[in-house]
């Protein structure tokens, strides 16, 4: 059951991933969804709104990966897949056919392991990609509303809160800048969630013991 349940939220995450990319409609959808929830948070600058939704898939990532994941068995799988590595090329190296032989029996089985190894890796970023999704979805909207208003005029989506002097921010090296002008390839305010969500999974991986 829980296996199926695992795949079942694979699929759905995925899903929702690839959604927010080719689907407005489904992008809006989720965005309004997340609008009201966080509705007390809509009068933040967005660079703090934004650290602050980097701040908690931090959290709730760890979180997963903590509980979802079988730590001991993944280390058990690692260190087993690693040895036959190791033992395979140096059989290699010797051209020690006799090991390469006894080596070869054992292949299929470390073809499962590494399987096993790939679907509890996947796992947690199944249930990961369902919790952020919708949180990508809203910021994504919400940087994109304001930037096409303020750029062009257009108007605003009914239903959102937007306060275009909310999202322009003074940075280093670009000077003042509204949060959805790109940096390099990606938007700025992708670039700063994404910094911060890295910087923030460090220190919540540690403080929760990960892994460990």
């Amino acid at each position: 059951m829980k296996s199926f349940i695992s795949k079942v939220a694979m699929v759905f995450g995925f899903m929702l991933l690839f959604g927010i990319i080719f689907s407005y409609e489904l992008r809006i959808a989720l965005a309004l969804f997340l609008e009201t929830i966080f509705s007390p948070l809509v009068e933040l600058k967005f660079h703090m709104l934004v650290l602050i939704m980097a701040i908690l898939t931090a959290f709730y990532s760890n979180l997963i990966q903590k509980y979802a994941i079988d730590h001991e068995r993944m280390k058990e799988i690692q260190k087993k897949v690693s040895e036959y590595q190791r033992e395979y090329i140096e059989a290699m190296k010797k051209k020690n056919q006799y090991k390469l032989k006894q080596l070869e029996q054992k292949k299929e089985e470390m073809r499962l392991m590494q399987n096993e190894l790939m679907s509890m890796q996947f796992k947690p970023m199944s249930y990961t990609f369902i919790l952020t999704i919708p949180i990508w979805a809203w910021l994504w909207e919400r940087a994109y509303l304001s930037y096409r208003n303020v750029k062009f005029g257009e108007p605003i989506h009914e239903g959102f809160y937007i306060n275009n002097d909310l999202f322009q921010i003074t940075s280093p090296f670009w000077g003042t800048i509204h949060v959805n002008d790109f940096v390099a390839v990606f938007p700025w305010w992708l670039l700063w969630y994404l910094l911060c969500s890295v910087v923030f999974g460090q220190i919540f991986k540690k403080a929760m013991k990960v892994g460990v």
